[in-house]
């Protein structure tokens, strides 16, 4: 028995292997058909916007918003925004994301609801709206209508090159269980891994899902709690280095995840890219007692 559970356990760690350099984020596909980096953040962005409204709506659980997001961000380091529709994507990845957590949704409901949220926007945008409650004004979308049709059949193409892109080796780890799990094992308190659960959901809008492991990922979310709390960490030997994760990683993926609350301060759009450095200074510059203080941050990831 002790044998199977290490061969699932050596089978999980092989199959989390998406991983992209910095090379490579460079030069995204979207960058090669003209489609700049602000532009590239805001619209991943967007998307993960979508993808979590959606999970909510759809009544499903937290892990399906989580791994279509994953999904989302690894399927546009292969292809390129000018190509797929990002709301697009987003359906087929939550439809996706769905049957992998064993959490089905049919896809007429993943349908509607993303028109719906559509729709809503729409009526958020236009001035004459009095009243976004009011559902007898929404054009509901007909489930024999061709429009429904066209959009299933785009979904579900959508769907298939996502499985391509990624030669149908779709295994996704989330920071999460590793931020409950450092927290409890170093005795911290509640308060520190309930701002790190916050940094890790918010961590999956950005690309730090394809650029670092999951577990790399919660030890950022863990000291970037640490640091907003003012709340000492080990130092003898440093906790992070415990976990294998240098103070210099986690300080990049700290800076990463604050680039994008100062990129959307309210929710809405903006640019992405430099805001982290003030945001990191900001945050860090009175260290946690005990602690030594950090180094400059590193430039903001793409």
């Amino acid at each position: 028995r002790r044998r199977g559970v290490e061969a699932r356990a050596m089978l999980t760690i092989a199959n989390d292997n998406f991983y992209v350099d910095d090379d490579a984020l460079k030069n995204t596909p979207s960058r090669a058909d003209g489609v700049s980096e602000d532009v590239e953040f805001a619209q991943r962005a967007h998307g993960c916007e979508l993808v979590l409204r959606a999970s909510i709506l759809l009544k499903t659980t937290q892990s399906v918003g989580c791994t279509a997001q994953v999904l989302l961000h690894r399927f546009y380091t292969k292809k390129s925004l000018a190509v797929f529709d990002v709301e697009r994507v987003a359906m087929a990845t939550v439809f996706l994301a769905c049957k992998l957590e064993e959490n089905n949704r049919k896809l007429r409901d993943v349908v509607n609801v993303f028109h719906r949220m559509k729709q809503r926007r729409r009526r958020r945008d236009d001035a004459a709206a009095e009243n976004d409650d009011d559902d007898a004004s929404l054009d509901h979308l007909e489930y024999f209508s061709q429009k429904y049709e066209d959009v299933k059949q785009d979904v579900i193409r959508v769907e298939r090159h996502v499985l391509r892109a990624f030669g149908f080796c779709i295994h996704v780890e989330h920071p999460h269980k590793f931020v409950v799990n450092y927290a409890r094992m170093m005795e911290q308190p509640k308060e520190l891994m309930r701002r790190a659960w916050a940094f890790a959901n918010d961590s999956l809008r950005t690309n730090l899902c394809v650029r670092f492991r999951a577990d790399a990922v919660a030890v950022a979310c863990v000291f970037l709690a640490a640091r907003t709390l003012g709340m000492p960490m080990p130092r003898y030997p440093p906790w992070h280095d415990v976990f294998d994760v240098s103070a210099e990683d986690a300080e990049v993926m700290s800076a990463s995840i604050l680039a994008l609350y100062v990129a959307f301060p309210g929710g809405g759009g903006g640019k992405g890219g430099g805001g982290g450095r003030t945001a990191y200074e900001r945050l860090v510059k009175q260290p946690p007692p005990g602690s030594s203080p950090p180094p400059p941050p590193p430039p903001p990831p793409p």
